[in-house]
């Protein structure tokens, strides 16, 4: 299983803890909110690779699929939250999230959305131990961080 850092929980802690207080958008401290969303995409990235080299075994566990697609799941939902305004480009801060997450809101969080109900598919195919479903499931999770990658994440 993917465990979170000690710095990127705490990260991720102060993080949410910015995005709650009031939407103070001048409170908001872009680099921990930078740094606490880029450690859960490599938590979301771990948990793929992880996955994909099991698939490419000989004896796939289904064990440590299932847990890493339950990762994914759970954090899914939160994608859209890891975005406050005064966290892009303007900023100042480096960050591969394009203008465009905050300029089509409503096109990102619509993309984002996506994840959610193929994520959950994912880890129930992994749970029932359907082997040939998990990894048909792990593509088209794949596709769909790939179709939100190509128009909100810079190269």
């Amino acid at each position: 299983m993917i465990r979170a850092s000690r710095k990127s929980l705490t990260l991720m802690a102060l993080a949410a803890g910015l995005c709650l207080a009031g939407g103070a958008v001048a409170a908001v401290n872009a680099k921990a909110v930078i740094e606490a969303r880029e450690a859960n995409f490599k938590t979301f990235g771990k948990s793929m690779k992880t996955m994909n080299d099991n698939l490419k075994s000989d004896s796939p566990d289904l064990a440590v699929i299932a847990s890493n697609a339950a990762t994914i799941r759970g954090l899914a939902p939160k994608v859209t939250t890891w975005f406050p305004k005064g966290t892009g480009p303007e900023s100042g801060v480096k960050t591969e999230a394009r203008a465009e997450i905050w300029t089509d809101g409503a096109g990102f969080a619509a993309a984002a959305r996506r994840l959610e109900p193929e994520a959950a598919k994912l880890e129930a195919l992994a749970r029932a131990g359907d082997l040939a479903g998990v990894r048909a499931q792990v593509r088209v999770v794949g596709g769909t961080c790939k179709g939100c990658h190509d128009k909100f994440k810079a190269d």
